[in-house]
């Protein structure tokens, strides 16, 4: 997504390169513009152009067509340099790429639920470390992520961009010295294998051939490959000849086809991806341009600014539209788009006007290499601790392994009493709130609950290591207070004893023992989106799951008394009508998901607890 900095490729901008310099073809430009508007309009609306998003391919393919050129002339004229090479990337890259991610994650703070801020800081922590795409990949398919909670979704084609250049540069250079006549056909065959690897994984792993760099190289490597071979051929002497007319019309034509025809989905990338790729190539294989229709209709002015300005464009787009989306929920989706089409354009114009383009021409300059590299090491010193601390501030959970080592431990010198958190996701939710409690009543606070962790035993005997680890800690601490929470229709469906094994253990170690209920379950008609697409309050709870959680939530009330006492959370969420409340009387999300609470969610039951604690005091 990155390409070049226009000042190397466009001599009416300033070149500070002359040797790096490649023949200006404004058309390029223009093919940017055609990329970035089709990932624009795609995630503006995805039935306007249902393959928008093919956009990245062809990104990919004028990145490692350029850049290659680049490095060819550099090659010849013996003036290559990594340090060259890489001051080029930052000073092209990173002054937009952290203006945005800071500014990004400022607006996130006032927008997002805690845990949605978490997230946001983490995933920063990846871009700025150009891993983001192996975080999404483990976290799932991009067709399917929450994207009004993803701000930095689209940052995964710039890490996959950065890693094929950390490698590229001098794998290209080695070929150069060593096998010149053959590095073409070498790089064919390493681009072959890249594309059937990323056929061959569509199919078994989509998640992974969209995001790693080895499924996607090869779309890199076609543009570099045509770099290669255009390097020594001279340019048609006829650029009104048929053949000089022909393949970019073929190519523009490919592109298109792929912007109607191609689907989101799991099928993609694999052989689907050729065709925007092949697009991408016929359209820039002829050297010099040419003066058809074509050439000229992507070279007009106004085609011209926006490629210049596509990768703002790009960085910004997203976290607009996802703030939107998310802020905006209940608006219309005219008034949405009408926000997101302004903002978007406002941001991005003056990030190139301001940030991006000074920014390029100022760290571009030969002297200031070692400001260039400062400047990044300063970026991720700042973003790199700015968001774990976020991550960790937002969303209080354990690992499995330091469970026993108490988890997460806040004011651990308070000697006011002590609390520890108990569960699974349905406790971690409640995670933040429990370090707050903390705070307030000046309490030594653990957190052991583990998302997707089983901290309840079983009658066999055969017991989770969560419940083992968890015992054990509680056991050695003692703690004045346990709270302990879990999805109980999922963790008692079919062995209810589960809960009185864990009980009579538990209440041996504690003062008091607090079991929280479950929350009514949000339907999927009462999430943002489904809000966004038409779904509009009351929000029922769906029968069958109601009566798996009110059975499980009567259960629990069996416990109460001694030092056991059951929290009943359901009365915060319900209204009279018996609908959900999923809102609060600021307009503020009680939910984060269907079945877990949000921040905000969670601070409706905090009286509840401080209440408990008190009356132990």
């Amino acid at each position: 997504m990155g390409g070049l900095p226009v000042s190397l490729v466009n001599p009416a901008a300033g070149s500070v390169a002359p040797i790096s310099s490649v023949q200006y073809r404004p058309a390029i430009d223009g093919l940017r513009a055609v990329a970035v508007l089709a990932v624009f309009i795609f995630h503006l609306k995805r039935q306007w152009l249902p393959g928008g998003f093919v956009g990245v391919d062809v990104f990919f393919v004028i990145s490692g067509f350029l850049i290659t050129s680049i490095l060819l002339r550099e090659y010849e004229h013996n003036s290559f340099s990594l340090w060259k090479f890489y001051q080029r990337r930052i000073a092209r890259l990173f002054p937009a790429f952290f203006t945005v991610a800071l500014l990004t994650l400022l607006g996130a703070f006032f927008i997002y639920s805690a845990q949605d801020l978490a997230s946001c800081g983490a995933t920063l922590v990846s871009a700025a470390l150009s891993v983001v795409n192996f975080k999404y990949m483990l976290q799932g398919s991009y067709f399917t992520i929450s994207p009004d909670a993803q701000p930095f979704l689209h940052y995964w084609s710039l890490s996959v961009e950065e890693q094929f250049y950390m490698l590229f540069p001098a794998i290209l250079l080695f070929l150069y010295l060593k096998t010149n006549r053959h590095k073409t056909v070498i790089l064919g065959v390493l681009c072959g294998a890249s594309l059937v690897a990323c056929i061959a994984l569509t199919y078994r792993k989509p998640d992974w051939a969209f995001y790693l760099l080895p499924t996607r190289a090869w779309e890199l490597m076609a543009g570099s490959i045509l770099a290669n071979l255009s390097a020594n051929r001279p340019a048609a002497d006829d650029k009104n000849s048929l053949w000089s007319t022909l393949p970019p019309l073929a190519g523009l034509v490919l592109i298109f086809i792929s912007l109607f025809s191609l689907t989101e989905g799991p099928t993609f990338p694999g052989y689907h991806a050729i065709l925007p790729v092949l697009g991408a190539v016929l359209f820039l294989g002829i050297k010099g341009g040419s003066r058809s229709w074509t050439e000229r209709l992507l070279s007009t002015g106004p085609m011209v600014f926006i490629g210049q300005m596509s990768y703002s464009l790009y960085l910004w787009h997203w976290p607009v539209f996802s703030f939107v989306d998310y802020k905006l929920y209940l608006a219309s989706p005219l008034v949405r788009i009408s926000f997101k089409v302004a903002l978007s354009a406002a941001a991005a114009s003056l990030c190139f006007f301001f940030i991006e383009r000074p920014g390029r021409v100022f760290l571009n300059q030969p002297r200031r290499r070692p400001l260039a590299f400062g400047f990044l090491a300063c970026a991720l010193v700042i973003c790199v601790p700015l968001g774990t601390a976020l991550r960790r501030a937002n969303y209080v959970e354990a690992g499995m392994d330091n469970i026993t080592q108490g988890g997460r431990g806040f004011g651990q010198s308070s000697a006011n009493g002590s609390m520890v958190l108990m569960g699974d996701s349905n406790g971690s939710m409640y995670g933040k709130m429990a370090k707050e409690i903390g705070q307030a009543l000046r309490l030594k606070v653990n957190v052991i609950s583990v998302p997707a962790g089983d901290p309840l035993p079983h009658s066999s005997g055969q017991n989770p290591k969560l419940w083992l680890d968890s015992l054990a800690f509680v056991k050695r601490e003692h703690p004045d207070v346990l709270v302990l929470v879990c999805n109980w229709a999922g963790k008692l469906n079919g062995e209810k004893d589960r809960l009185e094994i864990a009980v009579n253990e538990l209440k041996q170690h504690t003062r008091r023992l607090i079991l929280i209920t479950q929350p009514p379950e949000l339907p999927h008609s009462g999430s943002r989106e489904a809000m966004r697409d038409g779904s509009r309050p009351p929000f029922m709870e769906d029968q069958a799951e109601r009566y798996k959680r009110t059975e499980a939530n009567a259960y629990l009330k069996h416990f109460q008394g001694e030092n056991v006492l059951v929290i009943n959370i359901e009365p915060l969420f319900s209204e009279n009508d018996g609908s959900i409340r999923f809102i609060d009387n600021r307009g503020m999300l009680l939910y984060q998901d269907g079945d877990h609470l949000s921040d905000v969610g969670a601070d409706q039951v905090k009286p509840d607890v401080i209440k408990a604690i008190r009356e132990l005091k």
